[in-house]
């Protein structure tokens, strides 16, 4: 079984996705993914941003590349957190976020791919498997679409990070069979609990 089976995907962008690689942030007992390189490169493999080939190639302990990516996580969370909640995101966050892009834009090379060109990099570096992740920060932020960045409405404390592609932009929930379900319950049992009063 994968280590991340218990891990959805709902950000809808993979610097969203990485942010909620910390998951229950809001709890006292937050989930943590990541706990050592190999660990980042699962993810990666996990969440599309590192082919199979690729991820096999970078091994090796590298505890300061995985400092590196978990600043860089935590920034990114910081950055869109405050934008889903209608506020500035903070200075030093976005330093970091633009530090980490101009590390990896360093050694990137444009190439053809997809319907078009796009960044590209080269394996072998440590650092490769949190590039991507640095690129798609910078990516939703001058690209946008900024106003659906959301943040999980949940009360438990997930405060899950995602990108709500619905149409009337009405999602509230990181997913509706997880924290949606649970705001539902809460809901019936506030109800009855006033009807019975």
């Amino acid at each position: 079984m994968s280590a991340f089976a218990n891990l959805d995907l709902f950000g809808g962008a993979a610097c969203l996705d990485f942010a909620n690689s910390l998951d229950a942030r809001g709890t006292e007992r937050p989930e943590e993914y990541l706990h050592t390189y190999a660990d980042l490169v699962a993810w990666g493999r996990f969440a599309g941003v590192l082919d199979e080939p690729t991820a096999r190639r970078l091994t090796g302990d590298h505890p300061e590349v995985l400092r590196t990516a978990l600043g860089l996580r935590e920034a990114i969370f910081q950055v869109f957190v405050a934008i889903g909640r209608g506020r500035d995101a903070p200075a030093d966050a976005l330093a970091t976020v633009q530090a980490r892009y101009a590390e990896a834009m360093a050694v990137a090379r444009l190439a053809p791919g997809g319907d078009g060109f796009d960044w590209q990099f080269d394996a072998d570096d440590p650092g490769r498997a949190w590039w991507p992740m640095a690129v798609s920060a910078v990516r939703l932020l001058t690209g946008g679409p900024l106003d659906r960045v959301k943040v999980c409405a949940a009360e438990a404390g997930c405060i899950g990070l995602f990108v709500d592609t619905s149409k009337n932009r009405s999602r509230r929930w990181c997913t509706m069979d997880g924290c949606g379900v649970d705001a539902k319950v809460k809901r019936q049992a506030r109800r009855r609990a006033g009807s019975r009063s």
